[in-house]
């Protein structure tokens, strides 16, 4: 089912950052328009889950939700699976470690920033663990939304 999407755009304001939301199945296609506003995160919680599954980009977020809500009085979490860290409740995590940015080789989604930037060089693929953070000084919580370096939290934030 082709759509001329410009019709769209033309009602969008350009004054606002906006997120924009597709949700479709074989029938149907809907597209809103969200304005964005960007998280403030200080902190990140450990949460463990070595079941969880979020391999593509869903409206059903039920289990990150249910991770989330456990972070305790941090603003968003680190999940760990089988070991590795992957991801938080809304970004691809990356690493500086003073002199490079590392991503984990296992996240939960791939997200389209994440493998920008790999594409790109601006980060490297590594296995990252909860033991190994102290060999970070920065996290970088990426998405469509949040560059490299927009929105970051020091290791010495993260809550195990």
């Amino acid at each position: 089912m082709p759509h001329d999407l410009r019709h769209i755009f033309e009602h969008v304001p350009s004054d606002t950052k906006y997120k924009c939301r597709v949700e479709y199945d074989a029938t149907n296609i809907d597209i809103d328009f969200i304005p964005y506003i960007n998280p403030r995160v200080n902190s990140l919680q450990v949460i463990v889950d070595d079941e969880i599954n979020y391999d593509f980009k869903s409206a059903d977020r039920s289990g990150l939700t249910d991770l989330f809500n456990r972070r305790k009085e941090a603003d968003d979490i680190m999940i760990i699976k089988n070991g590795r860290i992957t991801d938080s409740y809304f970004a691809n995590l990356a690493f500086y470690d003073g002199i490079d940015w590392w991503t984990p080789k296992f996240p939960l989604l791939n997200g389209v920033k994440r493998q920008n930037l790999l594409d790109t060089g601006s980060i490297k693929e590594k296995d990252v663990f909860v033991d190994e953070l102290g060999d970070f000084q920065t996290i970088s919580l990426i998405n469509a939304m949040n560059d490299l370096g927009d929105l970051t939290v020091s290791t010495s934030d993260v809550m195990v």
